[in-house]
């Protein structure tokens, strides 16, 4: 178990970037008059799992997550904390910090799983004092809360998307916080169960007709992946009927 220091970290929300299928993990230090945040991109099932904890959701049985937690649980194996502790070409680390026997072990970790397991442990989540500094977003003055400072980095970070698709020359500098956790393992998880990330909330906000039909589409395509995952196949049927409506309307 590593000495170096770390920040106390809360999770905020998951939430939708640029497109359904790429949601955002967003945590917060826990105890700061200007608190930091930190956006990590993460997968779809992942993100899924991490919502429902955060809305107390119960799904009719268990999902993996749930599982490994009640498993640990049985064979008195504790977690003491997660921690994300480093950042490197695009990829966030993490370890699970476990006790057994009053022996403690890092276990080398994703961070949506690391976080998905801490919130069922109730656990505590920490990001290395080094990597906050390095891929936190700091909050303005005359940001109120947390919200002000995730709807700038929205506003922002679609632009710097664009300038990085001009240039074939790889930056210097420290990698962008909104960078994904995991790029090497994607192709390996293409054909998982993928859950859905709540898009409402950006399809109450949209004036414009059109991009409304579009979001309205993908937060029913969310719901469907979510109701798969949690074997709930009779709303899956709904969400298919509706999702059908939906593109044909959008034909005629």
């Amino acid at each position: 178990m590593g000495d170096a220091p770390s920040v106390e970290m809360v999770v905020v929300k998951v939430s939708p970037y640029l497109s359904a299928n790429r949601p955002l993990l967003w945590l917060c230090e826990k105890e700061a008059a200007c608190p930091r945040l930190l956006p990590i991109a993460i997968g779809q099932f992942e993100a899924a799992a991490i919502q429902m904890q955060l809305d107390e959701e119960d799904p009719p049985r268990p999902i993996s997550y749930d599982l490994f937690a009640t498993i640990l649980g049985e064979l008195d194996v504790k977690v003491l904390q997660a921690v994300i502790h480093s950042v490197h070409k695009h990829t966030f680390y993490a370890k699970l910090i476990i006790e057994k026997d009053r022996k403690i072990k890092d276990i080398d970790s994703r961070p949506s799983d690391a976080v998905a397991l801490a919130l069922r442990t109730d656990s505590p989540i920490f990001v290395s004092h080094e990597l906050l500094e390095q891929a936190g977003l700091e909050s303005m003055e005359d940001e109120l809360d947390v919200e002000r400072t995730m709807a700038r980095f929205y506003e922002t970070e679609p632009q710097i998307l664009e300038k990085e698709k001009t240039t074939t020359i790889e930056p210097e500098q420290p990698p962008h916080p909104a960078t994904s956790e995991e790029t090497a393992s994607s192709s390996s998880k293409e054909n998982e169960k993928t859950a859905a990330v709540s898009l409402q909330s950006v399809v109450e906000s949209t004036a414009d007709p059109i991009r409304k039909e579009e979001l309205e589409l993908n937060l029913l395509q969310a719901k469907l992946e979510q109701a798969v995952l949690c074997e709930e196949y009779e709303a899956a049927a709904q969400l298919r009927d509706k999702i059908e409506l939906l593109v044909n309307k959008s034909k005629a």
